[in-house]
């Protein structure tokens, strides 16, 4: 059964948590998992940022949503053994050697960004795009940025506008508006993304991550969650989230 062994508070709504698992500790590349933390209430989805198969240990950082996760982050702590977790999950992140790579990262979509470019870095050149949130700005995962060759930080996608080099492939997470701007600025690039969606139960059964892909339904739980996203329906997924979040509150109102 996995076990909580420690946390870090970076601010007020970001945790850095460590946790004890045979499984999580033998994740691949860009995997995630699936955590209900208490018997009853919302399963939470993360990605695995760093993970060692020795000690047995997955590492992933907490970045607090009240309308979904606002309970379990202000009590998650050292000792604690979660109800369930649920992975390693999804396909693993295919290996790249060769390529000039851009990741681009927003809030919590950092735990996959930096675990894919760890396991790139020697083979690739690696560069990053921090956008920060006003609750999760690049200083608070600084200690990370030593992997990457060269990292630029901003508040928006004006990011952007202060690199000049030609990327073969870029990576993102975090945020479905900003794979969609990445689309239309890099289009003699391949961008791979992993959508905001709702994975709940990692296998395909309960459907709530499913997206359009190439005019196909795609589950990214079973089928991703590393996509090409100028194949993916974002618009349609902007709709179904927000009918999502609507759903929510008035299920937290009672």
């Amino acid at each position: 059964m996995a076990e909580i062994l420690d946390v870090v508070s970076l601010s007020k709504s970001l945790k850095l948590v460590k946790l004890k698992d045979k499984y999580l500790s033998q994740a691949k590349m860009g995997q995630f998992f699936v955590m209900q933390y208490f018997e009853k209430p919302e399963r939470l989805q993360f990605f695995i940022m760093d993970n060692n198969r020795e000690e047995q240990t997955a590492t992933f950082l907490f970045d607090k949503d009240i309308d979904i996760s606002g309970e379990v982050f202000d009590v998650i702590k050292p000792n604690d053994r979660p109800h369930y977790i649920e992975g390693p999950a999804g396909k693993p992140f295919e290996a790249l050697q060769g390529k000039n790579i851009l990741f681009v990262s927003v809030g919590a979509g950092f735990n996959g960004i930096y675990n894919i470019a760890k396991h790139l870095k020697d083979l690739n050149r690696i560069d990053l795009v921090f956008i920060d949130k006003e609750d999760f700005v690049f200083e608070h995962v600084r200690d990370f940025e030593n992997i990457f060759e060269e990292v630029y930080n901003d508040h928006s996608i004006e990011a952007f506008n202060k690199i000049k080099k030609r990327y073969d492939v870029i990576v993102s997470a975090g945020d479905n508006e900003i794979l969609a701007k990445l689309v239309s600025i890099y289009k003699d690039s391949l961008v791979i993304g992993a959508v905001n969606t709702r994975m709940l139960c990692t296998v395909g059964l309960c459907l709530s991550c499913r997206i359009n892909y190439d005019g196909k339904l795609k589950l990214p739980c079973v089928e991703g969650p590393w996509l090409d996203i100028s194949k993916v329906d974002l618009q349609d997924l902007k709709r179904r989230q927000i009918i999502l979040k609507e759903i929510l509150v008035h299920a937290k109102k009672g």
